[in-house]
């Protein structure tokens, strides 16, 4: 599976999407209080080979979730080798050493369990859950497929095809090939602009000892986040984990070497004209870093701009002007500055123009004129049910703690709501004129 995770948001390659975590039954209750609401404290640890480790107890269900975190994505490659860590997942599935072709699988199966990955620009994540006594064969596959897979010729080639039928599924799609458009107009020179499933030439051109190496490189303890959440016992589960991980060698990761994006100008355009039933709209902007403060203000812009019926964009392009069937955003923190995304389906008739220059009327709007009290207050809530339901599972808990703690630090999720609290109406139309500016945007169309 290949993904752009964020907080609480999920954007697969193939179509920017919000998912929903949990089932939210607890948002109208909770999200009032959200604003006084930290995690329980996370038990951090590092092995001498440079693993890191965080711990979470969860008994409220007898399940344990255990993830494995790689600093290694799109981010990490270069022309001529994209796609390679999407496809990398696919082969960990395919046998080690010690489990034969199909006995991941097969144990998980067994065992009443279920496992799964994604890859995304920034990251890779494996994860297991399992019965609260039976999970640590998660750990014991993990520790062994770290340095110990197997990439049999066969199996190379067969995955190969999948993961290319994979790719033109998704280019045959009018929203995964127009933000594959816009995603490489947007950059010039970050390596962002790649599809986290790659390039087909390059896919196609991709060779098994190319793989072996950059498995090689990357796939080491020192480059990785080991995450447990649920029904465990600390003490116990650093153990077992010490005895499995301990013995890995510390890899010789390379110095990062990504190349700075010049700062955007003029506003970019794509228009595609391909098989569709509808014009299809993407906008997209530089956003800040996960590093940036500007980070808790970000997901209230979207919240307002599009969060339900009362939202401004809702409002105008839908109730009032009926311009567009739906309208949305999409943002998710990354360790560069990524992409703002709005998009929208326009109804029969509509000139893309018009409805881009409503959109730009307005963020205007936001950028010159204070948001008020109560759009402000519902913003804060909505998006601290958004908040409150990525801690109701163990594995959305180690979504959450794991994807941070990768990106930048799992702290960020302890604080996440009081900072929340802390934006005001000024940092709003701030933020808003710093990044949503027509002059720094990139606008794609499909157009039927």
């Amino acid at each position: 599976m290949c993904e752009n995770g964020g907080f609480m948001r999920t954007r697969v390659h193939s179509e920017p999407q919000e998912i929903s975590m949990g089932d939210k039954k607890l948002a109208s209750l909770a999200a009032p209080a959200a604003g006084c609401f930290r995690p329980e404290p996370v038990i951090k640890q590092r092995l001498s080979n440079g693993l890191k480790i965080l711990l979470k107890e969860d008994h409220s269900r007898p399940i344990v979730t255990a993830m494995i975190w790689y600093r290694v994505g799109s981010r990490n490659e270069r022309p001529g080798l994209t796609g390679v860590s999407h496809f990398l997942e696919h082969m960990m599935f395919k046998g080690t050493e010690r489990y034969g072709k199909g006995a991941i699988d097969y144990l998980t199966m067994v065992n009443g369990g279920a496992n799964n990955a994604f890859t995304s620009s920034d990251y890779t994540a494996y994860y297991f859950s399992f019965a609260s006594d039976r999970w640590e064969e998660a750990l014991s596959i993990e520790a062994n497929r770290m340095r110990h897979s197997i990439f049999a010729p066969e199996e190379f080639h067969l995955e190969k095809q999948v993961v290319i039928e994979e790719l033109k599924m998704d280019l045959d799609t009018p929203w995964g090939a127009l933000r594959k458009a816009v995603d490489s107009r947007a950059f010039r020179r970050h390596p962002y602009r790649f599809p986290v499933i790659g390039r087909l030439k390059d896919l196609r051109r991709l060779s098994l000892a190319q793989m072996r190496r950059y498995y090689q490189t990357y796939y080491s303890p020192n480059n990785a986040t080991l995450v447990v959440v649920g029904d465990i016992h600390p003490a116990d589960s650093l153990a077992k984990i010490r005895r499995l991980f301990g013995p890995i060698r510390a890899g010789m990761i390379p110095p990062e070497r990504v190349p700075a994006e010049p700062q955007q100008r003029r506003q970019r355009r794509v228009m595609l004209r391909i098989r569709s039933n509808v014009v299809r709209m993407l906008v997209a902007f530089r956003c800040p870093p996960v590093s940036s403060p500007d980070i808790y203000v970000i997901p209230l812009i979207d919240k307002i701009l599009t969060e339900g019926k009362l939202s401004r964009l809702f409002q105008r392009l839908v109730e009032k002007q009926q311009l567009v069937s739906f309208v949305t955003t999409e943002f998710s923190e990354s360790i560069d500055p990524h992409l703002f995304y709005v998009r929208a389906e326009l109804n029969p008739g509509v000139e893309p123009e018009r409805v881009e220059a409503a959109l730009f009327e307005e963020l205007e709007k936001l950028q010159r004129r204070p948001v008020r009290d109560h759009e402000l207050r519902r913003a804060r809530n909505q998006l601290s049910a958004q908040y409150l339901s990525g801690f109701e599972t163990t594995i959305d808990q180690a979504i959450q703690y794991g994807m941070f703690e990768t990106i930048s630090s799992h702290q960020i999720l302890e604080q996440y709501m009081e900072r929340v609290q802390q934006v005001t109406a000024g940092d709003i139309g701030r933020v808003a004129r710093t990044y949503l500016q027509k002059s720094r945007s990139t606008a794609g169309f499909v157009i039927p």
